[in-house]
């Protein structure tokens, strides 16, 4: 889960907690932030609770015709040509 904006706030956590988070650090090969554990914990906790907080409106996923639109064109199309393609000239090479 990728939050675009972040604000700052401080808390206190019971010791189970801190020593718990502190376990889960050293046992994540890439040593995450506590920070960023905490961060995906709350995230989780109120989109379980209160989902509706957290929607930016009636998505329903990504489709194909989403792609589409967001996709930026790379080539023209053929089928889109006023006039065929010049397609290579093929000539015989013997060996």
């Amino acid at each position: 889960m990728v939050c675009r904006s972040m604000r700052r706030i401080s808390v206190t956590i019971p010791e189970k907690v801190a020593d718990a988070l502190e376990k889960v650090v050293g046992l994540e090969p890439l040593k995450p932030a506590r920070s960023r554990i905490v961060s995906d914990a709350l995230l989780r906790y109120i989109a379980s609770l209160y989902p509706e907080l957290l929607r930016k409106g009636s998505v329903k996923g990504p489709t194909v015709l989403m792609a589409l639109k967001s996709a930026a064109q790379r080539a023209p199309s053929p089928t889109l040509r006023k006039s065929k393609l010049a397609l290579p000239k093929w000539s015989k090479v013997e060996s």
